[in-house]
């Protein structure tokens, strides 16, 4: 037990000194292996193998997929349809920029990516309309945040990379979960419209709903091309990112016609910049582990949890604590990384259900993207235009916060939410 508060204790001062989280865990690996000699040979040979793995070459084809879709506008297609269909309602351009978050959260995996795309459209389509300021902000933030939970997820890659988890069935695991926490936010903005501050829009026509819908089919199907795939296991999820990444080239470039072969250079620069971002935080998180188990630490922590008698329940609302502090001053990456290899034996140790554990902590991930001061959310809807102050922002995500919050202990509550569907998957 000493050596895990010295771990903890070290770890946190190397953070507090202000070096990026990656260089914090390989930093603390090192000193680590120096005082309780270590072989030092476990740096390199770590390093390279964490970053080999199949699954985890998902990431950088889901993350320049991302990008494509992101600089050939289809969130703004995904906006169009969605507000041709629902604009009439009351809050009907909340519902549109809810509904499309949750698609183009379905398409990318990346919540900053979903809360910036969709943001660029909506943000201004809405207050032109009369709704307040801080409650539009709050949306396209919690929004955003669907793009963890709705597969694909990264988050999900890494975890299941992690733990050895079938990441298709974590995939299909989040699907449930993230659609009604869709609805929950739909509710919300309902109720929040009708108190008023909008300005109501006529129904759109048959014809005009059929037209906008049909000029956009191709980037409407994408999800569906995505997750129906890997429910059927007609591809694995690598292989679901690289069909993805082809045909999201395809629409972008062809049908479309939003981008330029000579700009595909630039978009594969800015998503490398991103795939190398993660890529150090994986290397230097598995090396940490690493060293954790060399030095026993999830064990002992093992050991002391059984020993006490720890409850399930206990120990998930402990972790789901801890996870939430975590979140208001780590980016959700480095919060799984960091945590997974020292829970992973506890989860098995105690018979919890690990695809359900992963919905768990990526549904208490989603509050991080939206809790200050760190919220990676936060700041990219405060970056959307200059007259956004961020104080707006932090204000507008409060009532998001309560109903995720509430949403994460209905999760707990009710495991067969999350284990429903992947239990029924080829």
């Amino acid at each position: 037990m000493l050596s895990f508060t010295f771990v903890v204790v070290l770890l946190i001062g190397i953070l507090f000194m202000g070096l990026p989280v990656a260089f914090s865990l390989g930093g603390t690996s090192l000193v680590l292996i120096w005082l309780f000699e270590l072989p030092m040979k476990i740096v390199g040979a770590t390093i390279f193998t964490s970053l080999e793995g199949f699954v985890l070459l998902a990431i950088p084809l889901f993350v320049l997929m991302s990008q494509i879709l992101l600089d050939g506008r289809i969130g703004d297609d995904l906006f169009e349809v969605m507000n041709a269909w629902v604009r009439h309602l009351p809050g009907g351009l909340a519902i549109a920029t809810i509904l499309a978050c949750a698609f183009f959260a379905a398409i990318t995996g990346s919540g900053a990516a979903t809360a910036a795309t969709i943001g660029m459209v909506a943000y201004p389509a809405m207050t032109e309309r009369g709704y307040d300021k801080r409650f539009t902000l709050g949306l396209l933030a919690a929004g955003g945040t669907l793009g963890i939970l709705i597969p694909p997820s990264i988050p999900l890659i890494l975890y299941g990379a992690i733990t050895e988890e079938s990441v298709g069935k974590l995939f299909i695991a989040g699907v449930v979960p993230g659609l009604l926490l869709t609805a929950l936010f739909i509710v919300y903005a309902v109720y929040k419209s009708k108190r008023g501050g909008f300005t109501p829009m006529e129904r759109t026509s048959w014809s005009e709903r059929i037209r906008v819908t049909r000029k956009n089919i191709w980037g409407i199907f994408l999800p569906f091309l995505i997750i129906g795939g890997i429910y059927t296991g007609a591809f694995t999820p690598t292989e679901a990112a690289a069909v993805g990444l082809v045909y999201s080239l395809f629409i972008t470039l062809f049908v479309y016609k939003t981008l330029r072969f000579r700009d595909i250079p630039a978009i594969c620069l800015r998503s490398v910049t991103t795939s190398c971002m993660v890529a150090i935080i994986i290397a230097g998180a598995i090396l940490f582990g690493r060293v954790m188990t060399l030095l026993r630490i999830p064990q002992i922590l093992t050991e002391i949890i059984i020993s006490n008698n720890f409850s399930v329940l206990m120990f998930i609302l402990a972790m789901n604590v801890l996870m939430m502090i975590l979140g208001c001053i780590l980016e959700t990456v480095s919060i799984i990384l960091l945590t997974m290899p020292l829970v992973t034996p506890i989860l098995h140790a105690l018979g919890i259900d690990p695809i359900w554990y992963g919905i768990v902590v990526t549904v208490n991930m989603t509050l991080a993207l939206i809790t200050p001061p760190v919220g990676m959310n936060l700041y990219v809807i405060n970056g959307l235009r200059s007259d956004i102050r961020m104080g707006e922002v932090i204000q507008g995500v409060y009532p998001f916060i309560v109903i995720m919050a509430l949403f994460l202990i209905g999760v707990i509550a009710f495991p067969a939410m999350s284990t429903w569907l992947p239990s029924i998957m080829q």
